[in-house]
């Protein structure tokens, strides 16, 4: 990038914009080709942007100090994989506001109108770990062989700022599809076992402490005893978020983005789980357990009473976690889950 700072203009609320768009520069449909809003009135909106900064109708510009802008000013490209001999646009969606908001930096190629090389730039210092932890997974994926996931191209350790290749697609929909089942399926360790016992076994204390205070003993207790099972499971990797926006289909199949919550091995249906429960959430859905509902089946037998702990399970593991402001909301969905499912019977 050249040394002068880039003049963008925000596009969302003017306290919260999510995309920033070089001043001039007028997107083709391409450049915005994986990007598709499930609120209805998010499309409406998208779908009259879009036509209007074609014909150059813009917000007014940001300061060249704004911090969106200033951090990413005297980023080199060349070094980041950018292989083209003219400067790319760098079309920038910042992610959602909390400990970990990173820019993703979307470089265009000018001629052919299409992304060529995603940049990750942390926004904060917790987004740095993440980022790092991300580049770690991309690695151990690509030489395990697989090969639905984006391929880390470059990652600068001290800033935290990688780049990765391009996973082409439109966002996956809101149901579990065949596709998404598959992709699930080659998440599975070969070979590999996992019990709840043996899970439950690397909680913290502390942690534990505070899902007692917010869920009350009953509750907890009857969680503890569904995990008290030593019955050997096959083991998965774990993306983390699994979630339809962070799935691309494309050709009638499905990868992944977005590893910053991966962890290398984990027990099966947590990935389902959480499509599921972080789908019902953000809609309005009220609280119930998914284990007699959930419509993916690994090819391997799980009972219906395993699949009532795997949800258990995947539900204290979420309350376990540090939770961010921003996901307040969706710990009280998973506490009501949590208070409901433990009392299902199967």
């Amino acid at each position: 990038m050249p040394s002068d700072k880039p003049i963008f203009f925000p596009i969302g609320r003017p306290d919260d914009p999510r995309w920033l768009v070089p001043v001039g520069y007028r997107p083709r449909k391409e450049a915005f080709a994986g990007w598709r809003p499930y609120r209805f009135t998010s499309r409406l909106a998208w779908a009259a942007l879009k036509p209007a900064m074609r014909c150059g109708a813009a917000p007014a510009a940001l300061s060249p100090d704004d911090a969106y802008v200033s951090c990413l000013a005297g980023l080199n490209w060349t070094q980041l994989g950018w292989r083209h001999s003219s400067d790319p646009d760098p079309l920038v969606y910042l992610g959602t506001p909390g400990p970990r908001r990173k820019a993703i930096v979307h470089l265009i190629d000018p001629a052919s109108h299409v992304c060529d090389l995603i940049v990750k730039v942390p926004l904060t210092d917790a987004a740095k770990w993440a980022i790092r932890h991300e580049a770690q997974a991309l690695v151990q994926l690509q030489q395990a062989g697989f090969t639905a996931a984006p391929r880390l191209v470059h990652l600068d350790e001290a800033p935290g700022i990688a780049s990765q290749t391009v996973v082409t697609g439109l966002r996956a929909g809101l149901h579990c599809s065949r596709e998404v089942a598959v992709l699930l399926h080659h998440l599975k360790r070969p070979d590999d076992c996992l019990t709840l016992r043996q899970v439950a076994c690397s909680f913290a204390a502390t942690s534990v402490q505070r899902v007692l205070d917010e869920a009350g003993p009953d509750v907890l207790a009857k969680a503890l005893v569904d995990m008290d099972d030593d019955s050997a499971m096959p083991a998965v990797r774990i993306h983390g978020d699994f979630a339809p926006w962070n799935i691309k289909l494309h050709n009638g199949t499905a990868a992944l983005v977005d590893w910053e919550d991966s962890h290398t091995r984990g027990l099966p249906l947590h990935d389902a789980y959480h499509f599921v429960h972080m789908v019902r959430c953000l809609f309005g859905k009220q609280p119930r357990p998914m284990c007699r509902e959930l419509r993916f089946r690994y090819p391997f037998n799980l009972p219906a009473l395993q699949r009532r702990r795997l949800e258990v399970a995947y539900l204290l593991q979420m309350l376990l976690r540090d939770c961010p402001q921003a996901a307040q909301s969706y710990r009280a969905y998973l506490l009501a889950t949590l208070r409901l499912t433990v009392a299902e019977r199967l």
